[in-house]
């Protein structure tokens, strides 16, 4: 903790985030405001690659194929472990201030969640400690870390941000990694497979299930269609979307723009069959018309 904050720099404020996960555990996360730090000053790289969702799906189904188990790790305050290059300075968290020292700020030395280097710094640490063990990230795909042994054996390793998946055709070796590897970082076990990234895996007679159902619930829910009727195709037949020649009011734009982010984010995992319609609508996100608006909700 230092006195005061030096010459030349501004302490990054920060605040409380409180999630209520969906297996119905609490969490409260210290977030940083990164939006108040300056490039080249308070950050230089910020890019942190994660896998695509296009091989998960294909991992996925390569251990399907080949009857290979499927191991699942939460880590713990994963962005915690990236160390700073930076000097950066935040002020003392609401609720924990240190009585008669309010004016002082903290020296990070560690990442912290929001801010702009964050996950960066986590893939570095993360991918130095994967080398330590034996695997190295595919150049196609550097969110895919994979361990080759001699005897033609592999262990293949799926990594966005936090949430990991741990696969290969010899259990024995998938669980000693595994083990290797939460020995190295906090992990919670998630044992096999369920859950990864709002995607739930069902495993019934032989095969595997994909779905957003808990995810697609909650968005209707947020956008007001929990009981609307189900429509037979993601836009009416014959539609074409016309271009807007006025200007749309923000309140509009914004909507518009939040129900084009939830479905892209269901086109790109399990729902590929929305993808004509909604990257049609997604073209007139900056400037949508309350038709266009009515039309997502008809892919809702």
């Amino acid at each position: 903790m230092s006195l005061l904050t030096p010459p030349g720099r501004k302490a990054i404020k920060n605040r409380w985030v409180f999630d209520l996960k969906s297996d119905g555990r609490k969490k409260a996360c210290l977030v940083a405001k990164g939006f108040s730090q300056i490039e080249g000053l308070d950050f230089d790289k910020i890019f942190s690659p994660v896998v695509q969702f296009e091989s998960v799906r294909t991992i996925l189904m390569l251990a399907v194929l080949e009857k290979w188990k499927i191991e699942g790790l939460d880590v713990k305050s994963a962005f915690l472990y990236g160390t700073l290059d930076e000097e950066l300075y935040m002020e003392q968290p609401q609720g924990f201030k240190v009585p008669g020292n309010e004016h002082k700020v903290l020296h990070l030395k560690k990442a912290i969640y929001g801010l702009k280097q964050a996950a960066c710094t986590w893939w570095h640490e993360l991918d130095q400690s994967l080398k330590a063990l034996s695997f190295s990230h595919l150049y196609a795909d550097a969110g895919i870390f994979v361990a080759k042994h001699a005897d033609g054996t592999m262990v293949i390793i799926l990594v966005y941000v936090d949430d990991i998946i741990l696969t290969g055709p010899n259990t024995t070796l998938v669980t000693s990694k595994k083990k290797l590897f939460m020995d190295k970082w906090e992990c919670r076990d998630l044992g096999e497979c369920r859950e990864f990234l709002c995607m739930r895996i069902e495993y019934r007679g032989g095969k595997t299930y994909l779905d957003q159902v808990p995810y697609l619930e909650k968005i209707l829910k947020r956008f007001g269609m929990a009981n609307a009727k189900a429509a037979q195709t993601p836009l009416p037949t014959s539609y074409k979307p016309e271009p807007f020649d006025g200007t749309a009011t923000a309140a509009l734009r914004s909507q518009y723009q939040s129900v084009i982010g939830s479905l892209l984010y269901l086109m790109l995992r399990t729902r590929p069959d929305l993808a004509f319609a909604v990257t049609q609508m997604a073209k007139f996100a900056h400037n949508p018309l309350e038709e266009h608006l009515l039309k997502t909700r008809h892919i809702l």
